[in-house]
């Protein structure tokens, strides 16, 4: 293995940087699998006297791996090969299904004939219209008026109301709002706070944006209001990140008491707010306002219609504080240029005319349902329970090592979702496992799933798990 390195840094050119040659020929091994998630790193000296250079160089090469997710370096056990989380999030969470499998690793809505018709319905009435600027026009790069004033209208009914179009920028989904978000405060160095537990989309966002990412502890009501006071008091915090509505993946529901108390620290402390309300729209009676309500100057928030009214809809709305809209705006421009104005042109519509709104009522009578199947079968078992969440959180039984029990339910083809993707570095994992109940199945399929994962849970492992 080091010979190759060797070699790479003996054929520099002149000019070259021996310690970024050293960061290719590494990272070139990580992503052709030759050095194995997990795999120890040989020691920095033993790398420096095998190639001939400085031990300066082997660590300024090492840092670089870990500052691009490639690499974790752990204070007196040495450097893990840690494949960026954008890599390895396909091993836990399905990209493509697989016949005769009941897939609950992917957080999505329940489809319903009634979503296909809407959309063909909707389509229908497009082609026959004549005026159609929003096509064939790419500007303005924030969103057309008539998109941002539904996004503004919509963002009113989730508990931001009186916000103006120019507060509000429209994103292709959540996730590149979020981005969007990050990228306008992160970079190299910067602090930034989230639940211990998050989306993997965060944890991805800090290995691509070089960011520093802390998790928080967190119980049934989200962020603990003392520990991020505490980093907070003794840290330099550029800002926090944070689902108060049904955090995936453990559905934790944020009452309104926590969320002022959250709001004042990041005054206090002068930390900016970006909230993921993604799953808002579900929720029959919020436990209170945005977070964002509260400390609206410093306050990102970002919702979408992926989550709550049409999974392929993958559009976002992005309230940004007024002074950061200018530069907000600048790297949308640069990572998208605008986003799609189709699908903007639907979601708009859908709002205005109450078809969202259906679609999500039709949607939560069916969470309601279903997740009172989970209750039913997995009660014991669930960490909280939430009846519009696309998500349950099972405790998994102390007989039981988390990995060995999703292998052996994926045995029994039923997939479901580990902590790690959601487990920011430095946390301990959480002893359970991400359900999500959205999956393409019928009820009776679904049931039969729990009663499955239930007996499961209830027995003992194999005296040999591979």
């Amino acid at each position: 293995m080091m010979e190759k390195w060797r070699e790479a840094v003996e054929h520099a050119r002149g000019g070259e940087s021996k310690y970024k040659i050293l960061v290719q020929a590494i990272s070139s091994d990580i992503e052709q699998h030759k050095l194995a998630d997990d795999q120890r790193l040989p020691p920095q000296r033993q790398v420096a006297d095998a190639l001939g250079i400085s031990v300066q160089t082997v660590t300024n090469a090492y840092k670089e791996l870990e500052r691009q997710g490639l690499v974790r370096c752990e204070v007196g056990r040495g450097s893990f090969v840690s494949r960026r989380m954008s890599d390895r999030v396909a091993s836990y969470i399905l990209d493509a299904p697989e016949r005769a499998l009941v897939d609950l690793s992917t957080a999505r809505i329940i489809h319903t004939p009634e979503h296909d018709r809407y959309w063909r319905e909707t389509c229908a009435e497009l082609a026959n219209e004549v005026d159609q600027s929003w096509i064939r026009l790419c500007r303005p790069v924030a969103g057309f008026d008539a998109h941002r004033d539904a996004a503004c209208h919509w963002l009113g009914r989730l508990g931001l109301p009186g916000l103006a179009r120019e507060d509000v920028l429209i994103t292709n989904g959540a996730a590149h709002g979020l981005f969007l978000a990050l990228a306008s405060l992160a970079g190299p160095d910067d602090l930034v706070l989230c639940e211990g537990m998050t989306d993997h989309g965060v944890i991805g966002n800090s290995q691509v944006l070089g960011f520093n990412l802390k998790g928080l502890d967190t119980d049934r009501d989200g962020i603990d209001p003392e520990h991020f006071e505490d980093i907070c008091s003794n840290e330099r915090v550029t800002a926090l990140v944070c689902t108060p509505n049904l955090n995936n993946p453990t559905s934790a529901l944020m009452p309104n008491s926590r969320r002022k108390e959250i709001a004042s620290i990041a005054r206090r402390f002068g930390v900016h707010i970006i909230e993921d309300d993604v799953y808002g729209p579900l929720l029959n009676q919020y436990e209170g306002p945005p977070i964002s309500s509260y400390a609206p100057e410093l306050s990102f928030y970002c919702t979408s219609m992926t989550k709550s009214v049409l999974t392929g809809l993958r559009i976002g709305f992005l309230k940004v504080p007024k002074r950061l809209a200018l530069r907000t705006e600048s790297i949308l421009r640069v990572t998208s240029w605008m986003a799609a104005p189709m699908l903007a042109e639907v979601a708009a519509r859908w709002i205005m005319d109450g078809r969202a709104d259906t679609l999500i009522q039709l949607q939560r009578r069916l969470l309601e349902t279903r997740q009172k199947l989970v209750a039913d079968e997995m009660g014991r078992y669930l960490y909280c329970h939430r009846p519009h969440s696309l998500n349950a959180w099972l405790n998994v039984p102390a007989h039981w090592d988390v990995s060995s029990l999703v292998r052996t339910l994926r045995q029994q083809h039923i997939a479901v979702t580990s902590p790690e993707p959601f487990t920011v570095r430095g946390v301990t994992p959480a002893r359970g496992i991400r359900l999500c109940i959205g999956a393409e199945t019928s009820e009776s399929e679904l049931s039969q799933a729990l009663k499955t994962m239930r007996m499961t849970f209830e027995q003992y492992p194999g005296v040999h798990d591979f």
